[in-house]
């Protein structure tokens, strides 16, 4: 096989393969049936028409001129979770979310990372938050977090704006939202993981130059935390006029009884 200077794929990559990382050789049939998310759905390769190279090779859709994996384990789709858990800072008057400093890179970003072999999303998602953020936080703390009724669906898809997509490996990724309370936020203690990231912090959702897509994806958060408020706070609106309604009519039936009892002593 002859590689041209553009090709490159990392010792860490070679030297795992067959656990985390494809063999070279590894067949155009089963790469052909992998999957890769598609309207919130995970269809194959073959049945998303991605196309193949002459060494039967998945095509990434956008051009990087990069041969190889590079830091990519998998041929085609590398499959990965963003979870992003928001706040309301009600001091700053601003959203913000728990970002990590990437060692790598040197930018904030979300604290996510690659779905493991057999692992579900849910457990990838609960999994890379704690060893990336909280690590020493209750657990029964971060159970609540990812509560399923506390998740919103933001995206699922690829994200070629990875610096480390390649022409023939790319990573899509599911990223979910996760609104939390003072309750809940306040019982975290944020630990970063010294070989991933050199710091984890509350930041704004505003903040430019995030790692990657990763700017997109918390604007969607952020988005969708703001409507949460609004919802909550026109049921606190409801509740509260619900509340002078029925103490209205107590007043009105009050008032309605005692003058019908004045009435009779008056005419006693």
């Amino acid at each position: 096989m002859n590689y041209n200077n553009n090709f490159y794929e990392a010792d860490c990559v070679i030297q795992n393969a067959g656990i985390w990382a494809d063999f070279r050789n590894v067949s155009k049939t089963e790469l052909e049936n992998r999957f890769i998310w598609k309207d919130n759905k995970l269809i194959t390769l073959k049945e998303a028409k991605i196309k193949f190279d002459d060494l039967g090779k998945p095509i990434t859709p956008v051009n990087t001129g990069k041969k190889g994996r590079g830091l990519l384990g998998r041929y085609g789709p590398n499959h990965a979770c963003d979870p992003i858990i928001t706040r309301f800072n009600i001091l700053k008057c601003r959203i913000e979310f728990i970002a990590v400093k990437r060692n790598d890179t040197g930018q904030w970003a979300i604290p996510g990372g690659m779905v493991d072999p057999g692992e579900k999303i849910s457990q990838t998602l609960k999994r890379e938050f704690t060893e990336e953020a909280c690590s020493k936080s209750d657990n029964k703390i971060i159970d609540k977090i990812f509560s399923k009724y506390n998740e919103t669906i933001l995206y699922s898809g690829p994200t070629y704006g990875d610096p480390r997509t390649t022409d023939c490996a790319w990573i899509e990724t599911y990223v979910a939202n996760y609104h939390i309370s003072y309750n809940l936020w306040s019982k975290l203690e944020l630990t970063n993981q010294p070989d991933e990231n050199s710091a984890v912090a509350w930041i704004s959702c505003n903040t430019k130059e995030l790692y990657s897509d990763h700017s997109y994806f918390v604007q969607l958060a952020k988005k969708n935390a703001i409507k949460k408020g609004c919802k909550l706070f026109l049921k606190y609106i409801a509740i509260i006029l619900l509340f002078e309604l029925i103490i209205a009519l107590y007043f009105i039936n009050y008032n309605r009884n005692n003058n019908v009892i004045s009435y009779y002593n008056y005419e006693l």
